[in-house]
């Protein structure tokens, strides 16, 4: 989990459908907006906010694993109404695991974004569903240092108790999040222990005692936005992995990777 920034302005097509709708505008006729162009720039957007990662679980975006989370969910009796086409309410998130076409072998087979059972490897919004629990945190709220969340060798993601301390948050919020987002689903576990294994190859061959700009730039690379605006998945795994040296990058501005 990392601190991402939020929209704070309407799109050009959501502007439209407003003013079209006028007091009858809805979500899902926003989706219809334009033959769902206007959904589309909304959550491109929104993409682009978050350098290209899922707003829970980190996992990059792409076209078939995408769409747009309301944090205040949209059946809410209390704020849901007002909060459906309101952009301060939206992040992108990927489909929790639950798109199939990743189960195809002979197509896209992708086990970091469907892993059978679906229902034990749901999560992000597929798996928070409707609950607006007072106990979740925003990841928008969170600090941006330090990290809250540290990811274990195996993948597992849990809460830092100390960064906590420090922060003014209470662990048990950041515990209970985790539980809602179900980020620890053994899909996700297994994506983050492989994406760690891979940096640990890396690291061995980018090492070197002689010249230490090196591993620097390498760490830079990895955690901060490339020429696209975009970064790595599972940032907060690169994160644990290099530690201080890590934290020394991410302290530099402009902290473009927030």
């Amino acid at each position: 989990m990392k601190r991402i920034r939020q929209l704070n302005e309407p799109t050009p097509g959501l502007i439209e459908y407003l003013n079209d709708a006028s007091e009858a505008a809805k979500w899902d006729g926003l989706r219809d907006h334009k033959q769902g162009t206007s959904y589309s720039e909304l959550v491109e957007k929104l993409i682009d906010t978050q350098h290209g990662l899922c707003g829970y679980c980190e996992i990059a975006l792409t076209k078939l694993d995408r769409q747009i989370e309301h944090v205040i969910p949209r059946n809410d009796p209390q704020q849901g109404a007002a909060g459906e086409i309101e952009v301060t309410n939206m992040i992108a998130c990927c489909k929790g695991g639950t798109n199939p076409v990743f189960a195809s072998p002979n197509r896209n087979r992708d086990d970091e974004r469907y892993l059978e059972p679906v229902k034990d490897n749901m999560s992000c919004g597929q798996a928070k569903g409707g609950r607006n629990d007072a106990d979740f945190l925003d990841p928008r709220k969170l600090p941006a240092r330090p990290s809250l969340t540290k990811v274990l060798m195996d993948g597992r993601i849990e809460v830092d108790v100390e960064a906590c301390n420090m922060a003014g948050i209470s662990s048990t919020y950041v515990t209970r999040t985790i539980e809602i987002l179900n980020l620890n689903a053994r899909r996700l576990c297994l994506a983050r222990e492989a994406w760690r294994d891979d940096l640990i190859e890396r690291s061995g061959q980018v090492a070197d005692p002689n010249d230490p700009s090196k591993m620097n730039a390498w760490v830079r690379s990895m955690l901060t936005p490339d020429e696209n605006g975009r970064l790595e998945p599972f940032f907060t795994t690169a994160r644990s992995y290099f530690g201080p040296l890590g934290e020394r990058v991410l302290a530099q501005p402009p902290q473009a990777w927030i």
